[in-house]
């Protein structure tokens, strides 16, 4: 008797593929964000980087929050009939890095509220997922955003507060790229790269494979960018270190790119669980 073979990309498997958790690259994302840019202090993340990944540039990293929809590999069609699936927060902090000849950002903490999106991450390229709930201010609807409008964003894991941040927005336009002799944010060729981490288990060996890697976003648009100041509240313990940071500037924009398969494996290493 003839068996249906199993079909699909991810965990679980099917006969007719669609039990998987997400599809193949590319992911096509988009929606809104919101970002501050922060001063910090290098030594007190010295050990959040892989290596070979080390610092770059000025001290500002980003700390960003974004309301967005995803189809997970699996089509335009399965964003419209699955809304429940294709909706969900992200909150990024992230860092300029270089390794293997590149520069790019490096981030060591993420949030997110799907299931999907938290499996791929982890999986496939490597970031360095958590769940998390997260609420954004969306934009008017009968009208564009004004000069004074205010823009909350709260992040919580559990029943515990993260962060949350208030743009209080002053102009249409990006913020600069230059505030009090800091760069906020290299050339965005050197931006779009980003490195991830792979933790990989050998359940025969008794190791543990590491392997970093880089990926590029592609067919990226940003639109309707607003900016101005924002004050900003941490509370999980892994990020006191930015606890009185002093704030640079802030950003909300539209935002749409797709994710594909990473272009550069940096460094592999194995080592004993």
């Amino acid at each position: 008797m003839a068996t249906t073979p199993w079909r699909g990309f991810s965990a679980p498997l099917g006969g007719g593929g669609r039990h998987s958790l997400y599809g193949p690259p590319p992911w096509s994302f988009e929606g809104y964000s919101t970002s501050v840019f922060l001063v910090f202090d290098p030594a007190a993340v010295a050990d959040l980087l892989p290596p070979p990944l080390k610092l770059v540039g000025d001290p500002v990293c980003r700390l960003s929050l974004h309301d967005l929809v995803c189809d997970y590999g699996l089509g335009e069609r399965f964003v419209q009939e699955n809304p429940d699936q294709a909706q969900f927060g992200e909150a990024v902090l992230g860092f300029m890095v270089e390794g293997g000849g590149l520069v790019g950002q490096w981030c060591p903490f993420l949030w997110c509220s799907s299931d999907a999106e938290f499996a791929v991450g982890r999986e496939l390229y490597g970031w360095q997922q958590k769940l998390g709930e997260m609420c954004l201010s969306r934009p008017p609807l009968r009208r564009d955003w004004r000069p004074g409008d205010k823009i909350s964003a709260i992040l919580s894991r559990g029943r515990r507060s993260v962060f949350d941040f208030a743009i209080v927005l002053e102009r249409a336009g990006d913020v600069p790229p230059i505030v009090d002799g800091l760069r906020l944010f290299p050339d965005q060729a050197k931006a779009n790269n980003h490195f991830t981490e792979t933790v990989l288990h050998d359940l025969t060996e008794h190791t543990i494979v590491r392997r970093l890697a880089v990926s590029s976003m592609i067919d990226t648009a940003v639109s309707k960018l607003w900016s101005g100041q924002a004050t900003v509240n941490v509370h999980a313990p892994e990020l006191t270190f930015l606890g009185g940071a002093r704030v640079l500037g802030a950003r909300w924009h539209e935002l749409s790119w797709k994710k594909p398969w990473p272009y550069k494996v940096v460094r592999t290493t194995s080592t004993a669980a």
